[in-house]
């Protein structure tokens, strides 16, 4: 069969992308349909078609599926940021673990049904879990608002009500948006350099935190003022970045308003986020992901901590750690929370990673390796393997690169445990903890 894109056609669901997309075959060709589940049988329309696949948009659903579910998004079919809104969740945690499986299916040599791979943690929030959004200014309609122009159209989405921000944030950007319209703040105009560009909004602990990202003219005092007078917002700054690229981190930032750092608790004890400080999103879920990794930690040991942020994990240590991150402002909140928490086994340093763990790994023996990355550099994998550290405990939320590095591995080491997390509900992302012990 010859097709031509606009041709339609019928077509029976198979499974699930990595992507949360419907996935089809046309003449054994690949094809990848958006809101389409499996057992589906659906209308499409082809939209693309090239060499390798084929693209179609569903126009009717002739069956429906058991684990459909009517979407709580009004945004579903037109938002871009998650793809999983119309799938039971009760469904989630199987496909990720099959997401994960997968990977390590195709990019090693492992008897994947054999391995240690738990089932899927959930969440413990599904919606409003998003302590951090970071969303564009636009102007639209005679007012500004945050929101999102979605990939290959231009339909906006706006994301003062999204579902799966923090209730509290949604909050607050309706009431920042109202302040900006009220003294008639622009967006940005790359033509002249001025108006707002960005707006990041993060909720520590019931407190927010708001950084806009402005061009040469910056934000007025009355702005800030009035801002500054919604009850939750508790700091505001900003940076001027005229620059095509959005590396808003490389620029100086620029406090306007309210404190310097915010106090976030974790195992008991308190830590400070100043504003550069990478918070995370899910807080929920990154501290039972940080639970499960302490518990792999034995007593009197050695621990090389890499890409530790603000030492939220290694302050809780009592063993003796070298923890190296590459960004100056972790290591400076991670160094101003040691003082603050009294602790002096850990040692911070701020360098590039591959360069630090290669030079402490000559330097001296580590019995336990703790690293949390998308993929292993050959410089970290061979100094785990050159100093002969005991356990690693690799924390990764790219499922194909963390196979990759799986299989390069286990010359040396032996896979003790595989736990997935559904860090980020809604979406085909997940955050995978892997236990490996030296052979």
């Amino acid at each position: 069969m010859n097709l031509k894109v606009k041709q339609k056609i019928p077509l029976k669901i198979k499974r699930m992308g990595i992507n949360g997309e419907g996935i089809g075959y046309i003449n054994k060709k690949i094809c990848f349909v958006q809101n389409a589940l499996p057992g589906e049988m659906v209308e499409v329309e082809i939209i693309e078609d090239n060499r390798k696949f084929l693209k179609g948009k569903v126009l009717k659903t002739m069956n429906v599926s058991s684990d459909r579910v009517e979407s709580f998004c009004k945004e579903d079919h037109f938002c871009q940021g998650c793809s999983l809104t119309a799938l039971s969740y009760k469904q989630h945690l199987p496909h990720k673990k099959g997401i994960l499986k997968d990977a390590l299916k195709k990019y090693t040599d492992f008897d994947v049904e054999s391995l240690p791979i738990k089932a899927v943690i959930p969440a413990i929030t599904q919606t409003g879990y998003k302590k951090v959004v970071s969303l564009p200014v636009t102007y639209f309609k005679g007012k500004v608002a945050v929101g999102i122009y979605q990939r290959e159209s231009k339909y906006l989405t706006f994301m003062n009500n999204c579902s799966m921000q923090d209730p509290l944030i949604n909050q607050c950007l309706v009431k920042i948006e109202n302040i900006l319209n009220e003294y008639k703040v622009r967006d940005y105009n790359d033509k002249v350099k001025k108006g707002l560009r960005f707006m990041k909004v993060r909720n520590i602990a019931g407190q927010i935190q708001v950084l806009f990202v402005t061009g040469q003219d910056g934000i007025s005092e009355e702005v800030t003022k009035a801002i500054g007078q919604i009850e939750e917002v508790k700091s505001i700054y900003f940076t001027i970045n005229t620059s095509r690229h959005q590396d808003f981190e490389q620029q100086g930032y620029k406090k306007i308003y309210g404190q310097s750092t915010l106090p976030f608790q974790c195992f008991e004890q308190q830590y400070l986020y100043s504003i550069k400080s990478e918070f995370p999103i899910n807080p929920e879920m990154e501290m039972k992901k940080l639970d499960i990794m302490k518990s792999f930690i034995p007593e009197n040991t050695s621990v090389l901590s890499l890409n530790c942020g603000i030492g939220l994990l290694e302050l809780s240590l009592s063993q003796h750690v070298v923890a190296i991150d590459d960004k100056n402002y972790h290591i400076k909140d991670a160094k101003d929370n040691a003082k603050f928490l009294h602790k002096d086994n850990v040692e911070f340093i701020c360098k590039n990673i591959d360069e630090a763990t290669v030079q402490q790994c000559k330097k001296k023996r580590f019995d336990i390796a703790v690293i949390r990355c998308e993929e292993l550099s050959r410089a970290i994998k061979q100094s785990l393997v050159l100093s002969k550290v005991k356990d690693v405990i690799y924390v990764s939320d790219h499922p194909s690169s963390l196979a990759k590095d799986l299989d390069e591995l286990s010359s040396y080491y032996q896979i003790e445990s595989i736990i997935p997390l559904d860090t980020y509900p809604y979406t085909s992302k997940l955050d995978t903890i892997v236990k490996l012990k030296r052979k």
